[in-house]
């Protein structure tokens, strides 16, 4: 379409530019004959029979002193005077014929005349009209079979895309093992059903994992119901095998053990929650460690090292100090004799905190998976007992929340037991590298050196 107009605008332009040529020339003859042969301009104004051509002359004063037939008696055609040697060219509707058609009128000045030449443009507007009529006639056929074209190869070349939005509406939450079929082309259709088909597995590992993790939570949560139903059937179908002390410390504990993965579950929900927005400032690290390293002292008899270098890092203060608590309850829990705090910037970007114990430690196979929400790994540590199996999870979790990550490394050389490792995103916080400052291992009850 955009073609045709272009062909049309061209093929006028070009028309009206012959028209222009041939009435520039006509004027140009008459004004030769007139400056040749004087006023002797009735010859030179008969138009040839045929002949679409308009002619009248001017005076110095701009009155009509001589014109073809068609205008005998008619008034200047042109208001305007060319300058001397130069031209006037306009385009002028004229009463010639039955209609009031459009002329190109040329004028021209010599010897004191002006010659004014008139085309009519009837022609080359019919020529126009003729080819937009036939432009019409064979563009109309060849727009309805291109569009019917491009619709066949736009419906095939959606039709996997169609297929692939039917499968993932046909998928339910019930069960989503179900993919997409792949296109045979490797192209961006193709790498489309790629993704759906990760994100319908990111989707079905949550989903797993959600279940997992609610089964666990079931059975965690039955385990200290279970035993206090258990407890209290006994004292009411045989109260002369129970007191009433054996009752309660029972059901105490088992009540306690309840409030802590109670506890423990919302904190992990909070974690995991993206829309919860805790406040956010900078944190000490050191300060949290050496606080730690205080309660740890006030609780146990154990030997504490604290190596605290300055480092800071942003967040949630409550939720890094619950992190960095519940590592050194974990350290604590499976320590022989001693365990070891530290923090330290390895750059201008990572801040990293360390906790490590003397205990039996972790096997490199169950590093990463002790991260996991309900692992105990009780061969390993049998000390594990009475625990939830979440406290490493909410570390990771609060670690992950604050750009960071969990991790539990190969121990110094020359330490036996585990080495975890908290890592968080720095801020400034003083000059990067130094000295630790080392605080020694001391007993509970017993002052602190170094400080």
């Amino acid at each position: 379409m955009t073609a045709g107009v272009v062909v049309l605008g061209l093929l006028n332009r070009s028309l009206v530019s012959g028209i222009t040529d041939t009435a520039r020339a006509k004027a140009q003859n008459v004004a030769a004959q007139l400056v040749a042969g004087g006023m002797a301009v009735g010859p030179v104004l008969t138009a040839t029979p045929g002949e679409a051509t308009a002619l009248q002359v001017l005076d110095a004063a701009g009155q009509v002193v001589g014109a073809s037939a068609d205008l005998t008696g008619d008034p200047p055609i042109l208001a305007a005077s060319p300058p001397p040697g130069g031209e006037v060219v306009a385009t002028v509707p004229l009463p010639l014929g039955q209609n009031n058609a459009d002329y190109r009128v040329v004028a021209v000045r010599a010897h004191g005349y002006t010659v004014v030449a008139a085309q009519s443009l009837e022609a080359a507007r019919a020529a126009i009209t003729q080819l937009a009529v036939l432009l019409v006639i064979t563009l109309v056929p060849l727009l309805a079979v291109a569009w019917l074209a491009v619709h066949l190869a736009l419906r095939a070349a959606l039709r996997p895309v169609e297929v692939m939005r039917r499968t993932v509406a046909d998928i339910s939450t019930a069960d989503l093992t179900a993919r997409v079929p792949l296109p045979p082309a490797q192209d961006e259709i193709h790498r489309l059903a790629t993704t759906l088909n990760a994100m319908l597995g990111r989707l079905s590992s949550a989903q797993m994992a959600q279940r997992r993790f609610v089964a666990d939570a079931g059975h965690e949560l039955r385990s200290p119901l279970s035993t206090v139903t258990a407890t209290l059937d006994l004292a009411a179908r045989h109260p002369e095998q129970t007191s009433l002390a054996e009752v309660v410390d029972t059901a105490g504990a088992e009540l306690g053990r309840l409030r802590e993965l109670v506890d423990d579950l919302l904190v992990l929900a909070r974690t995991d929650d993206s829309s919860d927005m805790p406040p956010i400032t900078d944190v000490d690290l050191d300060d949290v460690i050496r606080a730690e390293a205080a309660r740890l002292r006030s609780t146990t008899r154990m030997a504490v090292d604290v190596r605290a270098q300055p480092a800071r890092t942003r967040g949630s203060p409550a939720q890094v100090a619950r992190a960095v608590r519940n590592l050194v309850d974990n350290a604590a829990e499976h320590a022989e004799a001693a365990v070891s705090l530290s923090c330290r910037r390895e750059d201008e970007c990572v801040a990293v905190v360390e906790i490590l114990d003397d205990g039996p430690g972790v096997p490199a196979a169950d590093r990463v998976r002790i991260f996991g929400r309900f692992v105990r790994l009780e061969a390993e540590r049998p000390r594990h007992a009475g625990s939830t199996g979440l406290g490493l999870a909410i570390v990771a979790g609060i670690a992950a929340r604050h750009g960071g990550k969990a991790a539990c490394v190969e121990p110094p050389r020359g330490h036996r037991g585990a080495c975890f490792r908290l890592t968080f995103p720095a801020v400034s916080a003083g000059p990067v590298g130094g000295a630790l400052p080392r605080y020694a291992s001391v007993p509970r009850g017993q002052p602190e050196h170094g400080r």
